[in-house]
């Protein structure tokens, strides 16, 4: 868990600066919005705060699971997992400007980061309370089946995708930002499959969707409801890529979401190590005399 934690980190931060030095294009200058930003932030926090324990104590009710009542010690990694995740998207940001607010960069990324402490496990929360529906779940463990896919060609394929979205992404901004955006998730799945881990597309194969709507409903909701307080309560904040092209990456955010909290949840599961490689067996069969 760690060695991929620490390998996604360290690619999000690098490529990008890679990137740059590479293509000898300067640093980008950060932009910034009037408006003001404090009150709005407490505000929206407040009120995700308060969602996600009415969310999780409806999912108790119904269906006795809860994310904050039965595994409070796991809601806190996810936490610290969020913190540092939305502290790497505004870095992401710097590079290419998803989002503009009146904020410097320091400032920002501690926004950032304390809000991603409470939006991913809101994610968890928002999406185990949908899965408590019966009529929902049905239907969407009951639908069409995808072919199976090996996983080391696929693991190549999106660790490709990942590195033209990082590398790329930075100097053609226009044409590949939502590769870049997209590049995080392609990372951490690419990873789960090379150290033979499920990953929240593992389902598609036997005709369950219910992790891929779910969780990519459940990053809509969440973090499309946040930001709609935040700039109802008068929040200053410029989005530059279209409506639909960010709720598809709010909906990316919530399966990162979901799959970075199946990689915390390995702590729990006293699973042993996997090797990042199967062992082929050795081509020539051994034959042993008596």
């Amino acid at each position: 868990m760690k060695t991929r934690l620490t390998i996604f980190a360290v690619t999000i931060l690098l490529f990008p600066s890679l990137s740059l030095l590479l293509s000898g294009q300067d640093w980008p200058q950060a932009n910034a919005i009037d408006g003001s930003v404090a009150l709005s932030a407490l505000l929206s926090g407040i009120v995700l705060l308060v969602c996600t324990y009415l969310l999780d104590t409806l999912s108790f009710r119904r269906s006795g699971s809860s994310l904050l009542r039965t595994q409070s010690h796991y809601a806190v990694w996810l936490g610290i997992t969020g913190a540092a995740l939305c502290a790497l998207l505004t870095c992401l940001n710097f590079f290419s400007p998803l989002w503009i607010t009146p904020l410097p960069f320091a400032a920002e990324t501690l926004l950032a980061a304390l809000f991603g402490a409470m939006l991913l496990p809101a994610v968890l929360v928002t999406r185990l309370w949908l899965s408590a529906i019966p009529a929902l779940l049905r239907h969407l463990t009951r639908t069409l089946a995808l072919p199976a896919t090996q996983a080391e060609p696929a693991a190549s394929l999106l660790l490709i995708a990942t590195l033209i979205g990082l590398l790329g992404g930075t100097v053609w901004p226009t044409q590949l930002a939502w590769l870049l955006w997209l590049a995080p998730l392609m990372l951490l799945i690419a990873m789960q499959l090379l150290w033979h881990e499920s990953t929240v597309f593992s389902g598609l194969k036997n005709g369950d969707w219910s992790r891929v709507v779910l969780g990519a409903a459940s990053g809509i909701l969440v973090g499309g409801g946040t930001l709609f307080i935040y700039k109802f309560a008068g929040g200053a904040l410029y989005i530059s890529t279209s409506t639909w092209l960010f709720a598809l990456l709010l909906g990316a955010f919530g399966l990162l979401c979901l799959q970075l909290g199946d990689v915390i949840a390995e702590n729990w599961r006293g699973k042993q190590r996997a090797q990042v490689f199967k062992k082929k067996p050795f081509p020539i069969p051994v034959v042993k005399k008596d």
